[in-house]
């Protein structure tokens, strides 16, 4: 199996096992006491501010100090809600259960008279079990103090398993008829329409609230005995909503609460009126969105894992731990929405070292894999791991001397592809460059032509650059490690040397059947008609001719050798006076031209020293001042001369001879220097190829130039510009 798909299959298989981790945990509850426990540190961040509305009467130590042993007189209980009524309280909750006749006639009386004065909410009691096999009985408050009360509710208070009460029931059904809770009764009573919260909990059928609850003495207080002996400020009650209740040790119930600690039951019932007044209540998500939080943080995290790195994943884990355990605090403080956070804390932390155990495992059996096939492919020197390591430290340490092996196979192979005197170009199937040596990358980043020919160019074809080099292309398939292509071997071989050759051959060919053979087969033609005519003898005429044929002869050969010599020896310069080699060649070509009636004008100058080779030199003007000679008329003068131009820093010597021949035809312009090419249309048969290859050859020796211009109305001029001696310009 390929390692993509068994890594993929890894994955899903770590993914399952944290979904059903997960599931599993919210699905059983497994975790609701570690869930308990957190909503316990946070639910008073949900819990309001305590409300001037709510006013507690305690019945503590001190009233029954003051008023004496409990159980009251009922009229003492009539007493204070008659003091209260006269003050119009909102509302009254007086929770003191009232199930039994008074002791002595006229207190239960008394008691009712003073009910009807305000709006006061009794308790029922739930006693436990029930009869016939209920759960429990409602035992209402005695008849007279019931019909008088004017509202009935109950105070149950539901504990969970660990003792600690979290929810409200805001209706209880005992089998006959439901009961409101004494604090939605209450509330009814002061705002005169059902509480937000009961709403919403009869429209989804689940009576039960999570209250957020204050810890104690957070409400306005004061003592029963207090109330009774007239203390109050004027208007102290008015308008407030009065829980009436017990709170002396051994008298009142206590409860444990979430988040709270230990609160009497008055206090619970003023934290649901609290929460009811400012509609702050706590509401735990839906079952499905408590599953899809469960699972989903472990399902990212694997996600996040098959991109990060293993120091990422590590902070991702933290990070995303960090997040799954702020979010309930956070939403719980602004929106009251309750999301147990356990089974997505316990998903995260499993996942992590699974998938990292995994990772461990798969990574260790392919290296273990590859390793051994690598020994194989390299023959076997791979050293032997040391076998006190453990089986990853042998593992590592074996890869650490592949890693060195690979690095020097490497080192190899770039020294090998540097070492090729020609340009090596190694590219994948769609031209991307994965190795190249020096020469290649030079070439290809100067020359666009070269580039873009490199995958174009058939191989019969010569790959031309742009500054005119010749290469042979050889394309070789690069294939891997399972013999599928997945690019080219390019070798570009210069060739342009072999060009030259090739082309200097053809041109020496053509130079030899025609230059060379024409003056012969004159010489030839000429003496045929001397021997046809019978005469015996040569005229004078065709006796120059046949000189003129033979020196033509004897010159091209000459330059031909002469150029072969110069551009096969050393350059040897010394100090040449450039005006001595004009006057030299110009008297080497006095009777030529004296006997074409054309003179050579050099005019009398001082010395004009170069560093060069005098021979090479005069052969040039030689070449200049024949050409010049032959293509002017009879009668034409020949001017020759000599500039001093500066160039910069420093000063050059133009030697110019300016004839009044026909002039150079355009086509020839384009190669005026070439060897044995034909000087124009209007001198058949005559050519200067060799003539003027060799003067340009000896420009460039010397590291001058040599430049052409036509002269009006025709004529040419041959410039031969060499740097001059800096003596030279001192005398």
């Amino acid at each position: 199996m390929k390692l993509f798909p068994r890594l993929l299959m890894e994955w899903c298989a770590v993914a399952v096992l944290v979904l059903a981790l997960t599931l599993g945990l919210t699905l059983t509850g497994a975790t609701s006491k570690a869930d308990d426990a957190i909503y316990d540190l946070v639910v008073e961040l949900r819990a309001p501010a305590a409300s001037d509305r709510i006013l507690l009467v305690t019945i503590d130590d001190a009233s029954l100090a003051a008023l004496g042993q409990w159980p009251w007189a009922r009229t003492m209980h009539a007493q204070a809600i008659g003091i209260l009524a006269a003050d119009r309280p909102a509302a009254i909750a007086y929770d003191v259960l009232f199930t039994e006749p008074g002791r002595s006639s006229g207190e239960d009386a008394a008691l009712a008279k003073a009910l009807g004065q305000a709006k006061v909410a009794l308790p029922i009691l739930f006693d436990a079990p029930g009869a016939d096999g209920r759960a429990f009985e409602t035992v209402a408050p005695i008849a007279p103090v019931a019909k008088a009360a004017a509202a009935l509710g109950q105070v149950a208070l539901p504990h969970e398993e660990d003792g600690t009460a979290r929810t409200a029931l805001l209706e209880v059904d005992d089998g006959s008829r439901t009961w409101l809770h004494l604090v939605e009764q209450t509330y009814r009573l002061a705002m005169g329409h059902a509480s937000p919260a009961w709403q919403r909990a009869h429209a989804r059928g689940e009576m039960s609230v999570l209250v957020p609850y204050r810890a104690a003495g957070a409400f306005r207080t004061v003592s029963f005995g207090d109330l009774v002996a007239g203390r109050l400020p004027p208007d102290f009650v008015r308008d407030r909503i009065v829980l009436i209740g017990a709170t002396a040790g051994g008298l009142g119930d206590r409860h444990d609460v979430a988040g709270a600690g230990t609160l009497a039951g008055l206090e619970v019932q003023a934290n649901l009126l609290n929460a009811m007044l400012a509609d702050r209540f706590v509401r735990e998500v839906s079952l499905p969105i408590r599953l899809a939080a469960g699972t989903m943080p472990g399902i990212i995290l694997l996600l996040m894992f098959w991109r990060l790195r293993p120091s990422g994943a590590l902070l991702a884990s933290l990070a995303m731990f960090g997040l799954v355990a702020a979010l309930p605090v956070l939403l719980i403080a602004t929106t009251g929405l309750w999301i147990p956070p356990a089974a997505a804390l316990l998903g995260i932390a499993f996942v992590y070292p699974l998938w990292g155990w995994r990772r461990l495992h798969a990574i260790d059996k392919t290296i273990s894999q590859e390793l051994s096939r690598l020994s194989m492919d390299l023959g076997g020197t791979l050293a032997p791991a040391e076998s006190r390591l453990d089986h990853a430290g042998r593992n590592a340490l074996a890869l650490s001397d592949s890693i060195t092996a690979l690095r020097d196979l490497k080192r190899l192979v770039a020294d090998t592809v540097d070492g090729v005197a020609d340009p090596l170009v190694v590219t994948t199937m769609e031209g991307d460059v994965l190795v190249a040596n020096g020469r290649a990358e030079a070439l290809l980043a100067r020359d666009a032509q070269a580039r873009a020919a490199l995958y174009s160019t058939p191989a019969a074809n010569d790959l031309i650059s742009a500054d005119g080099r010749h290469f042979s292309h050889r394309r070789t398939p690069l294939t891997d490690a399972t013999g599928e292509q997945r690019g080219w071997i390019h070798l570009l071989a210069e060739i342009t040397n072999i060009r030259a050759v090739e082309r200097d051959r053809a041109q020496a060919l053509e130079f030899l059947s025609h230059d060379m053979r024409s003056p012969q087969a004159a010489i030839i033609t000429l003496l045929d008609a001397t021997t046809k005519s019978g005469s015996g003898g040569f005229t004078a005429a065709t006796a120059d001719k046949i000189a003129y044929h033979a020196r033509r002869t004897l010159g091209l050969a000459e330059n031909f050798v002469q150029l072969a010599r110069l551009r096969e020896t050393g350059f040897a310069p010394e100090e040449t006076d450039l005006h001595d080699c004009l006057a030299e060649a110009s008297d080497a070509l006095w009777p030529l031209a004296s006997k074409k009636d054309v003179r050579i004008v050099v005019p009398p100058s001082e010395p004009f020293c170069v560093g060069g080779e005098r021979h090479a030199l005069t052969r040039a003007f030689l070449n200049l001042l024949d050409n010049a000679v032959r293509f002017s008329p009879p009668g034409a003068e020949i001017r020759c001369g000599i500039d001093v131009v500066a160039t910069g820093d420093a000063f050059e010597f133009e030697a110019w001879i300016e004839d009044r021949g026909p002039g150079i035809s355009e086509e020839r312009l384009a190669d005026l220097t070439g060897r044995f090419g034909p000087m124009g249309r209007s001198a058949p048969g005559m050519s200067v190829g060799l003539g003027l290859a060799y003067v340009r050859t000896v420009a460039d020796r010397h590291g001058g130039r040599l430049e052409y211009a036509a002269v009006s109305p025709h004529g040419s001029r041959f410039t031969l510009a060499l740097p001059a001696f800096a003596s030279t310009l001192t005398r």
